[in-house]
């Protein structure tokens, strides 16, 4: 049996509990309050665990190093971002694309909206090329205390 390679960059508390912010902002926060703060948290946490997620799809399917997946990861992120940000007809195009990706979960319908003023979290990106990095750091580095 073949073993999963390890993606800790995003299978790390940090990461997933971005993921979960989104879900929850997503299905409750949003229909619940629909205000500038619950519009802007799904965008704060998309742009930081997407490239993470995508790095860690990479590790599926090439046997490249954590960094350069995470480099390509972020690179795809910030243009797919940008995009659905100001372009309207892009931001469609992608809602289209998710609903059969979503069918399967009962989630019938995806909206997205150019709004070039969340162009504002798109810094998140290189906050998880950061993450990454110090998260990789941390792993190589001997435990304090631990005798070398």
């Amino acid at each position: 049996m073949k073993r999963l390679p390890a993606m800790p960059e995003f299978l790390a508390p940090l990461p997933l509990g971005a993921v979960a912010l989104m879900a929850v902002n997503d299905r409750w926060l949003k229909p619940a309050f629909h205000n500038a703060l619950t519009g802007k948290l799904s965008d704060v946490a998309l742009c930081f665990f997407l490239p993470l997620y995508l790095s860690a799809m990479l590790a599926l399917l090439t046997r490249w190093p954590r960094e350069r997946r995470v480099a390509v990861g972020a690179g795809i992120t910030a243009c797919l971002f940008t995009a659905l940000k100001v372009s309207q007809p892009a931001a469609d195009l992608f809602s289209a694309l998710l609903t059969p990706v979503g069918a399967p979960l009962g989630i019938t319908a995806f909206r997205a909206w150019a709004d070039p003023t969340d162009l504002i979290v798109l810094p998140l990106v290189w906050g998880a090329v950061r993450f990454s990095r110090a998260a990789s750091r941390e792993a190589q580095s001997p435990p304090v205390g631990a005798s070398t």
